[in-house]
């Protein structure tokens, strides 16, 4: 019967000592952030306009493409408009692909100043809260399969970030 007893009690306090988990969406709270926030602002304000001036330039060739479709082109004049949709068309993937690598610049240089920032406030939190272990699940492309006493923190986290900032 003691025997029973202490099997009984060992599993009671196995569980009771059961490390607490924490997940945490890190994007969510980077762009849950007033500095996140501004950051993302300060991308749109300065690739939104290009963006749109590359949209502009694929709208354009879509005009031309459909022209090539007319019928009554001359040989002449469908060759110049094949040449002309070329260019345009060569031009429009050089300044996309320019644009896609500044932005992944800009976008790597916000995260080197945030992010350290905000893995230091998920530390501090997770410390503070007693969880033992933290997962980001924001880029896992691995799903959560089980975990029942995971606790997602990221509000929180959000939330214990804007509480410093003032």
């Amino acid at each position: 019967m003691k025997l029973l007893y202490l099997v009984i009690v060992a599993a009671g306090l196995a569980q009771a000592q059961a490390p607490k988990i924490a997940l945490v969406n890190i994007q969510d709270v980077m762009v849950g952030i007033p500095e996140g926030q501004d950051a993302e602002k300060a991308l749109d304000d300065r690739f939104g306009p290009l963006k749109t001036h590359i949209e502009d330039e694929q709208h354009q060739i879509t005009i031309l493409q459909s022209q090539l479709q007319q019928e009554g082109l001359t040989e002449d004049a469908r060759q110049k408009l094949q040449a002309q949709i070329d260019r345009k068309t060569l031009a429009v993937n050089q300044e996309t692909d320019q644009a896609d690598a500044d932005l992944d610049q800009a976008q790597k240089k916000v995260l080197a100043e945030l992010g350290p920032k905000v893995v230091a406030a998920i530390a501090a939190f997770a410390k503070d809260h007693g969880y033992a272990m933290v997962f980001d699940i924001s880029t896992s492309d691995a799903p959560r399969l089980y975990a029942p006493n995971a606790t997602d923190i990221t509000g929180e986290v959000i939330a214990a970030l804007d509480k410093r900032k003032r």
